[in-house]
């Protein structure tokens, strides 16, 4: 895992030319305590309590992709898709999150038969992900329990689309 620091909240690649409001993004999402998630996958076993802090790492990551004007984003981690699904039912707090860190609501697009995962999206998000953090953890290929992953599930998988438009 990249080190963490003030300098590179978040972990970003240290060559990615980022402006001053982009840091402070990333510095707002870093710095989010988002201990009552944490404590509701721990309490649900929604994700392995061994888990839960990298997965919450890696839910802040995927939303300073989104911060950062990514679109199109797959969900690939089952893990990281249930802190999501965590944190917006505490509505007030993941709108307040939301409002912090990039000024407007970020939408969560579920994935239906309708509008599956693409290969596309997912691609989208692995380019992504590697442009601003550097190599992509395994984490991210969406291995569960059982050997299956977002783009094994139908309808399957979440993501975010154009998720600040209206």
């Amino acid at each position: 895992m990249p080190e963490l620091s003030d300098d590179r909240p978040l972990g970003f690649r240290g060559d990615l030319p980022l402006s001053p409001e982009q840091v402070e993004m990333m510095r707002s999402l870093a710095g989010y305590d988002l201990w009552f998630v944490e404590e509701r996958l721990i309490r649900r076993g929604s994700v392995p309590a061994d888990k839960v802090n990298g997965a919450v790492l890696e839910f802040k990551r995927y939303m300073a992709l989104v911060g950062l004007g990514y679109r199109g984003l797959g969900m690939l981690s089952p893990e990281v898709d249930e802190v999501w699904h965590a944190f917006i039912l505490f509505t007030r707090e993941y709108a307040e999150f939301c409002q912090a860190a990039f000024g407007s609501f970020v939408h969560h697009l579920p994935r239906t038969s309708r509008s599956p995962l693409t290969e596309s999206n997912a691609d989208n998000f692995l380019t992504a992900y590697s442009e601003v953090f550097g190599e992509v953890p395994a984490a991210w290929y969406g291995v569960r329990h059982g050997g299956r992953s977002a783009m094994d599930d139908e309808p399957s998988g979440c993501g975010t689309e154009d998720c600040t438009d209206g």
